[in-house]
């Protein structure tokens, strides 16, 4: 409950671990695979109650440690003045996200769709001030690691169509594509994409089999081999391989 608050888990990453939850509220701890399972129960390792503090730092505590923070950086030998981004209100701060840059700070937990509707305003903003072509620019050029390692899973999957859609394919093939989005920006996608193809082709592994009502043609495979073909509302009849896939969704 704490995670917004206190950023156990970066904004970019929370979508990617909300989409776990949801799955372990249907399915069960069952259906996530052994790397899902161990990312999910690493979380509480990251919550050391001695240093966090839930609510003990008092407002004197806090005054005293906001001055040792002005000492250490007055402090801070000449060669390592650069080793670390301090918040100043009249800088951009290159370690924090261009979201927090602009809020000065995190998202405090516990108000609903909070995050939807900042994200909204912020995109307001940045329309008024003609700054959106100048922040995708500059985003370009951010460094992503090796094989994309700062990047969460979700960013990687929307990068990966993203850089699939430049080439202006007729045909695209895709295999569990947004399987690490939430619910919502799976529908929103897919819409796009569907959209995008409907004078081409689009053929689609997905992980979800209601999903294919989307599809003109659904094919049903079990093990490597295709059993049902067809459309999707004849395919959904009892004793259908597809009808059977989505009574266990």
């Amino acid at each position: 409950e704490f995670f917004a608050q206190y950023g156990f888990i970066s904004s970019d990453d929370l979508p990617e671990f909300q989409t776990l939850v949801a799955r372990i509220g249907k399915d069960g701890l069952a259906q996530l695979s052994a790397t899902e399972r161990a990312r999910l129960l690493a979380l509480p390792f990251r919550l050391v109650p001695a240093r966090h503090r839930l609510g003990l730092i008092d407002a004197s505590f806090q005054a005293r440690i906001l001055q040792a923070r002005r000492i250490f950086a007055a402090d801070l030998p000449p060669d390592l003045r650069n080793a670390i981004e301090f918040f100043d209100k009249d800088k951009y701060n290159a370690a924090s996200t261009l979201q927090d840059n602009i809020l000065f700070g995190k998202l405090a937990y516990g108000h609903p769709e909070g995050s939807e509707r900042i994200g909204e305003l912020i995109g307001e903003v940045m329309n008024s001030l003609e700054l959106r072509e100048t922040v995708i620019e500059v985003g370009l050029e951010f460094q992503v690691g090796i094989g994309g390692s700062r990047l969460s899973s979700a960013q990687r999957q929307k990068l990966g169509l993203a850089r699939a859609l430049l080439k202006r394919p007729d045909v695209m093939i895709l295999n569990q594509a947004t399987a690490s989005l939430d619910g919502q920006s799976q529908g929103r996608i897919t819409s796009g994409l569907l959209d995008r193809f409907a004078e081409g082709g689009l053929i689609w592994s997905l992980h979800r089999a209601s999903l294919a009502r989307a599809f003109d043609r659904v094919l049903v495979m079990r093990s490597g081999r295709v059993i049902e073909h067809g459309r999707y509302d004849d395919l959904d009849q009892p004793g259908k391989a597809l009808h059977e896939l989505l009574k266990t969704e």
